[in-house]
């Protein structure tokens, strides 16, 4: 074990080791290994649909091949060493519920999830790096949005106590199997809830807490905001002393095709719009004197004429969580070429075998996050809604916030489902060998980097080093 590693605690609004020595967390967010996102490997729909669509089409055995070589490909010790060189210190690590428990056989847990969690942190630990485990995907989803496996129905979780008791469980079972890990970090405890009633997720925050305390006393456990890790408002005190709050924040400037500092959609953005919306995002760590862990934030990379903004984008935003002593990971670590600092090569098997569905994916905006807009398609969809809203003119109510709401069911679920199939097909009659060829397109060393985000990453993190 790596003496370098020790437990960490909270104190006031800071972060101590064992030693008593301050620690900043700095790094990035590992999606899509261990809680598949569509905009980051290239598929159309969910992970739990993604599955089922290539086991349909290269049966059970083979299907189960393509996922384990993609786990084996897209992290590795050389992720983990890449991270340190650029002066980072921590890792989240997303994860889906499926990899530790099937719905058809409740409570009982299966080995797979563990041993890839055992294998990240075995990694994190020869690079001297942190991990924060980051429950991204809940039984029954605790949102509405496809991050969370959800297939387009309504967040379960928070009316069935039968979900909430599960999640609560898979908890317990890994502060058993981590409580005396000190390369975690910290337990994730939910990622972007949406709970219609704070008050649910006041009183699950509590349960869980008391459940994992139960076993574990050390680890520092992370809450985050109500909807999507924005909302404070009306959260409870924290439920114990040693832990952490995160926010989230994705501003339009980073995300749409535009200039920055600029103008978008009627609203200003420069670094001093952005800084007036995280301060809103810290005041309740501030109020309850607490650390702020800013979890989640990012541009996408679409054009690469704006790219100069997007990065201007990332350099407000680091110096900001800077200024206040913060501490952050970046979403995402690695992907197509969307938002990652590391990206799979355009001329890579993957990329060329998937092409084909993926431009008609692009086309018709069936990943409305990344894919900000679809000429055609958004043509069609105005119409749609002014007949819809037409009819609604005598009927009060909020009735133009629904075209955005039409938008995303049209794209993201109906095209995106009718693109899965054959998306799936074009895998089929791959041999192993072949599979395996095309999934290590996604192995470090075979994989781009963006040199402008490293700059900036190394600016910030190394600086307490030089």
């Amino acid at each position: 074990m790596t003496e370098k590693l020790e437990f960490l605690r909270t104190q006031g609004n800071k972060i101590i080791n064992e030693s008593g020595a301050e620690v900043r967390l700095r790094g990035f967010c590992l999606g899509s290994w261990l809680n598949l996102e569509s905009f980051m490997v290239g598929f159309p729909g969910t992970e739990t649909e993604f599955r089922r669509a290539i086991k349909q089409v290269l049966g059970a055995d083979k299907g189960v091949f393509f996922f384990e070589r993609f786990l084996h490909h897209f992290a590795g010790q050389a992720d983990f060493d890449y991270l340190k060189s650029l002066g980072c210190n921590l890792v989240r690590v997303a994860f889906n519920y499926r990899h530790f428990e099937d719905d058809e056989r409740p409570f009982e847990y299966k080995s797979g999830g563990f041993a890839w969690l055992d294998k990240v942190i075995a990694w994190a630990k020869a690079a001297d790096l942190y991990v924060s485990l980051d429950y991204h995907a809940y039984q029954g989803w605790q949102s509405r949005g496809w991050h969370c496996d959800n297939p387009g129905g309504p967040p379960q979780f928070w009316e069935q106590v039968h979900f909430q008791k599960r999640g609560i469980a898979l908890w317990e079972q890994l502060a058993q199997r981590y409580k005396d890990e000190p390369a975690v970090a910290m337990y994730g405890i939910m990622n972007e809830p949406e709970a219609p009633d704070t008050a649910v997720l006041n009183r699950y925050n509590q349960q869980v807490t008391e459940a994992i305390r139960a076993i574990d006393s050390r680890h520092i456990l992370n809450f985050e905001g109500n909807y999507y890790s924005t909302d404070f408002s009306h959260f409870d005190p924290p439920p114990d002393s040693n832990v952490v709050y995160s926010s989230h924040l994705y501003v339009n400037a980073g995300l749409d095709d535009v200039t920055y500092p600029g103008e978008v959609g009627g609203d200003y953005f420069d670094r001093a719009a952005i800084e007036k919306i995280y301060q809103e995002r810290r005041a309740y760590c501030v109020k309850h004197n607490i650390p702020h862990y800013f979890s989640e934030f990012g541009v996408i990379y679409n054009d690469p004429s704006l790219h100069a903004s997007k990065i201007q984008v990332m350099a407000d935003f680091l110096d900001i969580i800077e200024s206040y002593e913060d501490h952050w990971t970046i979403w995402n670590y690695k992907d197509i070429g969307k938002m990652g600092i590391v990206t799979v090569d355009p001329d890579s098997l993957w990329m060329i075998s998937i092409k084909p569905i993926q431009q008609i994916k692009t086309e018709l905006r069936a990943d409305s996050w990344v894919d900000r807009s679809s000429p055609g398609l958004d043509a069609h969809l105005e119409g749609l809604a002014e007949f819809i809203l037409s009819r609604f003119e005598a009927i009060p109510g909020d009735w133009d916030s629904q075209s955005e709401e039409l938008g995303y069911m049209v794209g993201d679920r109906f095209i995106a489902r009718l693109l899965l199939p054959p998306f799936a097909e074009q895998f089929r009659d791959m041999a192993e060998g072949e599979i395996e060829t095309m999934m290590a397109s996604f192995a470090f060393e075979n994989c781009n980097r963006r040199t402008e985000l490293e700059q900036l990453i190394k600016k910030c993190a190394l600086k307490e080093l030089a």
